[in-house]
């Protein structure tokens, strides 16, 4: 079954391909733009492997989904701009990747007159902030910041191409991550990388907010 990850040498995308890589009758085809997060070397234990091929390019482009939709039964979309404070100091790069580079790709499969499956990789962000309790698969999208509002505005556009054209798709959205590959920006890794240098680490507000963080793959780095 031929696979697309896009944003494939991302910390969660590079994760994803190095499980789905353990099944032999896969075919891998990673789609990187390769801006400041990803990093070749998250995959370079596939160089040689024949299954897996990768494309330099930007989701947003037309020629790029094109070619992401070409010879492809099923698309898994981790090719996101993800900071919240980088989206709050830039938000237009969040808005190209995160809702254009959507677009872009959905666009390529309702043309392409095909039957492909297309996972997309969401954020509990979507529903915003919550005192108490937690939030359900159907409750109301509220963005709190410009990353979450791209991401929910990726959401309603799949919902209305899946509505509207019988697209196949499926949201995921998770809490946050945290684990091997990860980049430093990240509160855990940049946390532990402080603290074993020993400066400061810093706590965000008033240190009392709490966050839920699910580990990916596995904590070996082989």
């Amino acid at each position: 079954m031929p696979f697309a990850v896009t944003g494939g040498f991302g910390f969660i995308g590079s994760n994803f391909i190095r499980f789905i890589a353990k099944e032999g009758s896969i075919q891998i085809k990673n789609v990187d733009k390769l801006t400041y997060g990803s990093n070749r070397n998250n995959l370079q234990v596939l160089n040689d492997d024949t299954r897996y091929c990768f494309i330099k390019g930007d989701i947003a482009n037309e020629k790029t989904a094109r070619a992401l939709v070409n010879g492809t039964d099923a698309i898994v979309n981790f090719a996101a701009e993800t900071h919240v404070d980088r989206s709050i100091s830039d938000p237009k790069s969040f808005v190209s990747t995160n809702i254009l580079g959507v677009y872009s790709i959905l666009e390529a499969m309702r043309k392409a007159r095909k039957e492909i499956r297309f996972i997309q990789v969401g954020t509990d962000e979507e529903y915003g902030d919550i005192a108490d309790g937690s939030f359900k698969e159907k409750d109301r999208l509220c963005p709190s910041s410009p990353y979450a509002a791209s991401k929910a505005a990726a959401s309603m556009l799949i919902h209305a191409y899946h509505r509207t054209y019988g697209l196949k798709t499926l949201i995921t959205r998770c809490t946050n991550n945290f684990g091997p590959y990860q980049f430093p920006e990240k509160l855990v890794p940049k946390a532990i990388i402080r603290a074993t240098l020993e400066m400061k680490v810093p706590v965000y507000g008033t240190g009392k907010n709490i966050r839920d963080d699910i580990r990916r793959g596995s904590l070996r780095s082989d």
